[in-house]
């Protein structure tokens, strides 16, 4: 990689640290050679990882700065303590909305999550909860958190619900007042998306779980795994946390099956979306892999430019910095085969999005949405590529008076 930032460092050791790496001695090493403390925060929150940060600067490094400073970082810790409090109460609050309507229901990420991967502090910033809800399902719990108070992020006529969320996997709702919002899922990628196939049966093998004094319904080990790499690449590995989750979930799931877990990517047209969360933690945080997964991730991932691209780019730069249009570029990168890729491209042309929803067309014209898209992204991208290409001919024919008559 990259020579790397005093800031950069630290923030990949405090990842190893977490991963069970890291040494306290490397640790307190790295912490020595920041001097620009305003820029290694910020770095780290950037990358979601503050909280991680301030913690084991704050353990690791006890003593090595003024009071003033620990102060500081208890305070980061206190702050997103009580983020997660809320975050906590508001997801107990809903699962038993929904357990009492008898409606099935599993935490993804948020709260859940980081209890399962480091109990000792709440680690993980989140703004937001999501919960996996069967498709049969969705309407009546849609209609249990209305009936509770919650609201849709958008106000649409009964005949046009079921159109306006046909081209999604996930329905959004807010609190009546101050609260964290609501996203549910009935799928755990959307359906165009590579390896999208490898979650079509797992309801079949969720496992019991406990959460506070709840009971819940949790995914298995191996595909928790597949579903943090495959979520890291679907928005384009956008900031170390995503190789954090991964690496502290092989760090404290000694037992999983690699071997099913390989088995089911190869089914699924998931091989490269497992192996590059693979290979990302194995080159960036130097987990140790056993040796099947290491073999797999080296035979799909090496030598490939993509891949270290992302390497060279996950500290480097700041996470608001990336190019959003590298989201499909990676996914096509992903998909296996001609057709994958073709249905990944056409779901990012086709199917609708936020912005095509200003329309607000009824149920009826539905089918225009499909039309609408690619006639916005032609004029969206279109022009720019016209302006670009103007903008090469006017250099290219600009006067030439400067070269010709230089100064004076």
């Amino acid at each position: 990689m990259m020579q790397q930032t005093p800031a950069a460092e630290l923030l990949l050791a405090v990842a190893r640290r977490f991963a069970g790496i890291e040494s306290p001695e490397g640790m307190r090493l790295c912490t020595s050679r920041v001097t620009d403390w305003r820029a290694a925060m910020d770095l780290a929150r950037a990358h979601g990882m503050e909280p991680l940060a301030a913690y084991y600067i704050n353990t690791d490094c006890a003593g090595m700065f003024a009071p003033e400073f620990h102060k500081r970082l208890r305070a980061i810790l206190v702050g997103n303590t009580a983020k997660f409090v809320v975050l906590s109460t508001d997801l107990i609050k809903v699962l038993r909305i929904l357990e009492g309507r008898g409606i099935p229901v599993v935490p993804l990420k948020g709260p859940v999550l980081a209890e399962k991967l480091f109990s000792e502090i709440p680690w993980r910033d989140s703004c937001d909860l999501d919960l996996l809800i069967p498709r049969i399902d969705i309407g009546r719990a849609k209609d249990a958190l209305v009936d509770a108070g919650y609201r849709l992020d958008c106000e649409l006529r009964s005949g046009e619900e079921n159109a306006a969320f046909h081209w999604t996997s996930q329905l959004i709702l807010y609190p009546d007042g101050i609260g964290p919002a609501l996203d549910l899922h009935w799928e755990l990628l959307p359906s165009l998306f590579p390896c999208a196939r490898y979650f079509d049966s797992v309801w079949q093998r969720l496992q019991h779980s406990a959460f506070d004094d709840l009971e819940i319904l949790a995914l298995s080990a191996e595909d928790q795994l597949f579903f943090l790499c495959a979520h890291a690449a679907r928005h384009s590995w956008h900031g170390l946390r995503h190789a954090v989750d991964i690496a502290r979930l092989i760090h404290v799931s000694p037992n999983l099956d690699w071997d099913s877990i390989i088995h089911a990517a190869r089914g699924s047209d998931g091989v490269k979306v497992l192996a590059l969360g693979l290979w990302m933690v194995n080159r960036l945080l130097e987990v140790d892999l056993p040796e099947t997964a290491l073999r797999f991730a080296n035979a799909e991932i090496d030598g490939r430019q993509f891949a270290s691209r992302l390497l060279e780019r996950m500290v480097i730069t700041d996470p608001e910095q990336y190019e959003t249009s590298s989201e499909l570029r990676l996914q096509l990168q992903l998909a296996n085969g001609w057709w994958p890729k073709l249905r990944c491209a056409a779901g990012y042309v086709l199917l609708p999005t936020a912005a095509e929803g200003v329309l607000r067309l009824p149920a009826s014209l539905f089918f225009l949405y499909y039309l609408y898209r690619p006639i916005r992204l032609t004029a969206k991208y279109g022009m720019k590529f016209f302006r670009m290409i103007s903008g090469e001919i006017t250099r290219t024919h600009a006067p030439t008076d400067g070269l010709i008559t230089g100064k004076g």
